[in-house]
């Protein structure tokens, strides 16, 4: 059965990333540039392109968890966590070797992917 009762904790941490992807994915929407400066980029360039891209692609990802965590599909949700760390790897190397960057922010891209990493792996280890 996909549809299964997801334990207290698994339902905290699915809300709790869909909503902060969904109010990130929002700021880079409303926002750019302060939402740019907390992410770690310095992106001086003529338009708002990238921060359209990231707020619509954080906006997405944020309503995926939101959904599969409000259906309780404990195994789509975890693929979701553990594929879905990819963003923050990436957006973590992308902050590192970017030569106009905040580097203190780095941090928080790795942080998010290691709890992705660490839900998407209980939550494929429980049973039943």
């Amino acid at each position: 059965m996909l549809t299964e009762k997801l334990p207290l904790w698994a339902k905290l941490i699915g809300y709790f990333f869909g909503a902060a992807l969904i109010f990130i994915g929002g700021r880079f929407l409303l926002l750019p540039e302060q939402a740019e400066l907390g992410f770690g980029l310095l992106y001086a360039q003529p338009n708002e392109s990238f921060h359209y891209i990231k707020g619509i692609r954080d906006l997405t990802s944020g309503l995926f968890f939101t959904a599969f965590t409000i259906a309780g599909w404990r195994k789509p949700l975890a693929a979701l966590f553990l594929i879905g760390s990819l963003t923050p790897v990436g957006d973590m190397i992308i902050v590192l070797t970017s030569p106009a960057a905040v580097l203190i922010t780095a941090w928080i891209h790795g942080l998010t992917a290691l709890t992705a990493w660490i839900v998407g792996y209980f939550l494929l280890r429980q049973k039943g």
